[in-house]
């Protein structure tokens, strides 16, 4: 009988394994394919043609321009820590199951005197995401890249608050605040980890 359970045990292990690792590769493979689809169609735009009528003229960027969810604002690159994703457009449960989300209600990114924050989870079973966020000191620097500009963001201020202190995304006179958001501690969501950048 202890023997049958213990079969049953290392089974049910090596299964979990493979789902786990499965729906890793999957996030990773399915952000991988974002952020190509994203440089094809920024390529484009930089070319200084029409995307439409570009991606009209190329099999290739026109799969790239119908492959790209609408819904995405931007790559993120924090080399520091070694991440690179898509942000998709709004912090919802099922967007930041797939990637990174904006926090909808705020300023567009990089506008002096405004704020743009992103969210994002840590611990979470199919990918990284924030799990390093909490390794950003001040001083490190980042980007941002969306189909108009890339931003490049200096790291001056890092806060551990209560989930309802919202206020800390308010906007900072003189400055574009940009800020990154995930709860801490790890395997918690009692409190959140406000990473604060300016643009550069």
């Amino acid at each position: 009988m202890k023997k049958w359970i213990g079969n049953i045990l290392i089974v049910s292990s090596a299964a979990l394994l493979i789902w786990l690792w499965s729906g890793t590769l999957n996030t990773e493979k399915e952000q991988d394919r974002i952020i190509e689809a994203f440089a094809a169609i920024k390529e484009t735009s930089e070319s200084g043609q029409s995307i439409t009528t570009d991606l009209a003229n190329s099999d290739e960027k026109k799969e790239a321009k119908t492959t790209l969810p609408p819904n995405v604002e931007g790559i993120l690159s924090i080399p520091s820590i070694k991440l690179k994703s898509p942000v998709l457009t709004g912090a919802n449960p099922n967007n930041l199951n797939q990637a990174l989300g904006s926090i909808t209600g705020l300023d567009e990114p990089g506008i002096v005197n405004g704020s743009y924050a992103i969210a994002g989870h840590q611990s979470h079973v199919f990918g990284e995401f924030f799990n390093r966020l909490n390794e950003l000191q001040v001083g490190d620097q980042f980007s941002y890249e969306t189909l108009e500009e890339t931003l490049l963001l200096e790291v001056f201020d890092i806060k551990i608050v209560k989930p309802h202190q919202v206020s800390s995304l308010n906007p900072q006179k003189g400055i574009a605040l940009f800020s990154l958001i995930t709860c801490y501690p790890k395997n918690s969501n009692k409190y959140r980890l406000i990473i604060h950048a300016k643009r550069v």
